[in-house]
């Protein structure tokens, strides 16, 4: 078993021998018994994905409060940059919940091999619904900054730019949302597909997601460049504007 366990050359041969000849759930079954026969260490950073995103959210969620704390103390408006900084906040409590209770115990931070048939199903329905509450949160984000800029940006074509970019940043967030909960036909296709047992068609998955980043990255330039246009034409020194520069680059990235 010592030999076989560290020949990597029959360990390769086997692996397409298994995956040629045997079922997904055979083939992970498989590999788990060699890695345990072979005392291949068990990799699991479940708790530690979970740990980081209950802090985050924490964080997220104080600072939130406190925005909202300080303007009604001191008596400010709240505007619609506030609400929808509050509603992407509301909408990523779910996602938290889901990482904590649902994502984690059913494999995420472990190999394939170590869980269950059960567990890789229940972790591809949860992580469906996680994706669409990501779209919806990365559109209802821009929205609030957005609307920040509409608040302190009051040149009329300004005003202009940013509602055409508030238009655009709404119907992409609405497009991918649509797009992404009708992926797959059956819909349950999405998390029963990967014991290639069934029967359904997808869309290409990266496909969605590399063009969702794309077009994310280049909105969040735009949005960037909007108050880095405005910045240069303020009566400030050099140095204030660096620093404010950064504060809008932080913010926006």
């Amino acid at each position: 078993m010592t030999c076989l366990c560290s020949d990597t050359k029959v360990q390769g041969d086997m692996t397409n021998c298994v995956i040629k000849a045997c079922s997904i759930k055979e083939a992970l079954n498989t590999k788990n018994i060699t890695s345990t026969s072979c005392g291949a260490p068990i990799r699991d950073q479940s708790r530690k994905y979970a740990s980081l995103s209950n802090t985050f959210g924490v964080i997220t969620a104080a600072f939130v409060v406190q925005r909202f704390a300080y303007k009604i103390w001191a008596g400010l408006d709240l505007g619609l940059d506030d609400w929808f900084t509050l509603v992407t906040l509301v909408s990523g409590i779910p996602s938290t919940i889901l990482n904590a209770v649902a994502l984690t115990p059913n494999g995420i931070g472990r190999d394939v091999w170590t869980v269950t048939p059960t567990q890789i199903t229940n972790f591809s329905k949860f992580f469906f619904v996680m994706e669409i509450l990501y779209f919806f949160q990365v559109a209802a984000l821009k929205l609030a900054l957005l609307f920040f800029y509409i608040r302190i940006f009051p040149a009329v074509t300004v005003q202009r730019l940013l509602w055409g970019t508030i238009a655009f940043t709404a119907l992409y967030g609405l497009v991918f949302l649509f797009v992404a909960s009708l992926q797959c036909r059956p819909m349950q296709y999405f998390w029963t597909k990967w014991d290639g047992e069934h029967a359904g068609r997808c869309i290409n998955v990266n496909g969605l997601a590399w063009s969702n980043a794309v077009i994310s990255i280049v909105l969040d330039c735009w949005m960037l460049a909007i108050p880095l246009w405005q910045l240069a034409s303020l009566n400030l020194s050099l140095k204030r504007k660096i620093g404010v520069g950064i504060m809008f680059c932080v913010g926006t990235l």
